[in-house]
């Protein structure tokens, strides 16, 4: 909102001519009389800062705009995904999703993705190919979580991205469900998007080729 500064009404000199006085002294006060009083218009049209207008110059609306997870999302790097309970999302030789205690058990399969974004929701890209295809997560439905073949148009692999308390921590989610890690290993679909199964955090390994 642009705050209009208030202008205060200009005050006007009232002149008083002495009836003894000379001519040239009458109008010599009446002179000096309109200087004062155009001196105090000058100090009165000029206009205050406008508070509004300084706060927006501080870039606070391009703070408001930036993705969840700042970079880690742009498509640029690639990630390793970590659940809350300490273990690394990536696929399967079989072309699934499991999750491993550490990144040397995924027997030479990447375990990094790149984090897409497709307008208001993303493609997550596993760096692993499939006959030199890239795949992408998706969320089918019937608790179903797997990689296909990356699809722009494919709805079942857009998904939703959403920031937790650190920029790096996130919820990966669909209308098919919150997707969480299984206690027994593995992911799930989840309604409950509070589950602290649900966050997964972003490890930077790097840009990402291509």
């Amino acid at each position: 909102m642009i705050t209009t500064p208030t202008r205060r009404p200009r005050t006007h000199a009232r002149t008083f001519a002495l009836a003894l006085a000379a001519g040239a002294l009458v109008v010599g006060t009446s002179a000096c009389t309109g200087g004062t009083a155009e001196a105090e218009d000058t100090t009165d049209t000029t206009p205050a800062p406008d508070p509004v207008a300084t706060t927006s110059d501080t870039g606070s609306d391009d703070d408001a705009t930036a993705p969840a997870g700042g970079d880690l999302l742009d498509g640029t790097h690639q990630v390793d995904i970590q659940t809350y309970g300490g273990e690394w999302v990536t696929t399967t030789v079989e072309g699934g999703v499991t999750t491993v205690a550490d990144p040397a058990e995924a027997g030479g399969v990447p375990t990094t993705w790149v984090f897409q974004p497709t307008g208001t929701t993303f493609q997550v890209r596993t760096t692993a190919t499939t006959d030199g295809q890239p795949s992408c997560l998706s969320l089918p439905g019937d608790d179903v979580i797997t990689v296909a073949p990356c699809d722009p148009a494919a709805p079942d692999q857009q998904l939703d991205v959403a920031a937790l308390d650190q920029p790096e921590q996130v919820n990966i989610s669909s209308a098919a469900g919150v997707v969480v890690a299984d206690q027994e290993g593995g992911l799930a679909l989840d309604p409950d998007p509070s589950s602290p199964a649900s966050v997964f955090t972003l490890v930077d390994r790097g840009t990402a080729e291509g």
